[in-house]
């Protein structure tokens, strides 16, 4: 099963960490979706960001440094959240959403 975790602090989403495999229709959304996230903050913000992930798969985990978190960050996370959230209604025994609020 696939586990993504949102991390959280004050009430904005910054950061996430996937990992895990499941069905291959699951895996390459969620692949699709992530790396996508992360290509878009690269591309359309300032932000930066801490990043580790394994490159056979399975794991990815993007943390923004806080003092340039920005509205487009926010909505780019918030866009990657409502897309897993998608996932899991349609593939519940495939992903699990969790959240985690940091200092």
């Amino acid at each position: 099963m696939i586990q993504a975790i949102f991390f959280k602090k004050d009430k904005n989403i910054i950061g996430f960490q996937i990992k895990n495999h499941g069905r291959d229709i699951v895996c390459s959304a969620v692949s699709i979706l992530s790396l996508n996230t992360v290509n878009s903050i690269e591309a359309f913000t300032e932000a930066k960001y801490n990043i580790d992930y394994d490159t056979n798969g399975g794991y990815l985990k993007c943390i923004i440094n806080e003092d340039s978190l920005c509205n487009k960050t926010i909505l780019l996370l918030s866009s990657l959240e409502l897309g897993l959230k998608g996932i899991e209604m349609e593939y519940p025994k495939d992903i699990s959403l969790k959240y985690k609020e940091v200092q």
